[in-house]
């Protein structure tokens, strides 16, 4: 799970039904679950099915500097031998890609739909990756779905079926070695960690006052927890946890950045008296060198457990 999906899972959960974007807010992360799960059929299939020489590298959700912004790609292949861009669409329908236009829409069920274009992404994706690296990049458009089907391919680019895949990348090889495979992943990995938040929350207008506070019950999901008797304790279904509030601590950090404010940390974990909120906050968000402010120590695994049991 990256961090747009994460941010996704807690406005969902926190959110109130009246917020204005509450519906968009549903709607994207049930996109961005299906996209996730596409690309993770993929990277396991590839993982386990393609036959190429030496060492294949897989980066996953890679953000590359371009333009005046960032190119976004789902899966990039790294091998001695070539490097491609997979843009991979998890969708259902018959797709339909104007090549004199460059539009694209899909048909499910006799309606039409408009949707931003694979073939203009993946282009897109290839021209970052290609520029940023110095090296010729192939690019592929993976349907991820069986319930997926082209009736009017795109011009430049390739579509391949999941099942297809790992033999049409087999056969980009092409038996001499051209690149450092190492030294590509190594400039791919040490790109800075894209900071989204601060966007995503303006565009839906996500404000710390326009979520529901409190540590939330993980059985329950829609109520807080208590603190007494040196645990969080849900009245409704009766879950008990004595670090329940290290979640809370991660998603603030997330969405809002790592430094919180004593005053915030109160209103944020629902605890009322000082002592209590220094234990809880001792080891989890310690004091800072500015009078009054906290470090979350930022542990996104966390995180990823904890939805991961949601969203399985």
């Amino acid at each position: 799970m990256n961090d747009f999906l994460l941010a996704g899972m807690i406005a969902a959960e926190r959110l109130p039904a009246a917020h204005e974007s509450k519906t968009a807010v549903l709607s994207e992360l049930k996109n961005s679950l299906a996209g996730a799960s596409g690309e993770q059929r993929t990277a396991s299939l590839l993982k386990r099915e393609l036959d190429l020489p030496g060492e294949a590298i897989f980066l996953s959700d890679v953000h590359i500097p371009y333009k005046d912004g960032a190119a976004q790609i789902d899966l990039l292949l790294v091998h001695k031998e070539f490097v491609c861009v997979l843009e991979v669409k998890n969708m259902i329908g018959e797709f339909y890609f104007d090549t004199v236009n460059f539009q694209f829409h899909r048909v499910v069920d006799g309606r039409r739909e408009g949707m931003r274009n694979p073939e203009a992404q993946l282009h897109r994706a290839v021209r970052a990756a290609s520029g940023f690296l110095g090296v010729p990049v192939q690019g592929v458009i993976v349907l991820a779905s069986r319930s997926g089907k082209v009736v009017e391919a795109p011009k430049h680019y390739p579509v391949v079926s999941l099942d297809y895949l790992p033999f049409h990348l087999e056969q980009l090889a092409n038996g001499l070695k051209l690149f450092d495979t190492a030294a590509l992943a190594s400039k791919l990995e040490n790109l800075p960690a894209r900071n989204f938040s601060h966007h995503w929350l303006e565009r839906h207008n996500i404000t710390f006052d326009s979520l529901r506070l409190g540590v939330t019950c993980p059985t329950c999901r829609t109520c807080s927890l208590d603190w007494q008797e040196r645990k969080w304790n849900c009245g409704v279904c009766g879950f008990y946890s004595r670090g329940a509030h290290e979640v809370t601590l991660q998603e603030y950090a997330l969405l809002f950045g790592s430094e919180l404010d004593t005053r915030l940390a109160y209103r944020l974990l629902g605890v009322k008296n000082k002592y209590v909120l220094y234990r809880l906050l001792e080891k989890t968000a310690p004091q800072s060198e500015v009078r009054g402010k906290r470090q979350i120590v930022e542990n996104r695994e966390l995180l990823r457990d904890y939805f991961g049991r949601i969203y399985r």
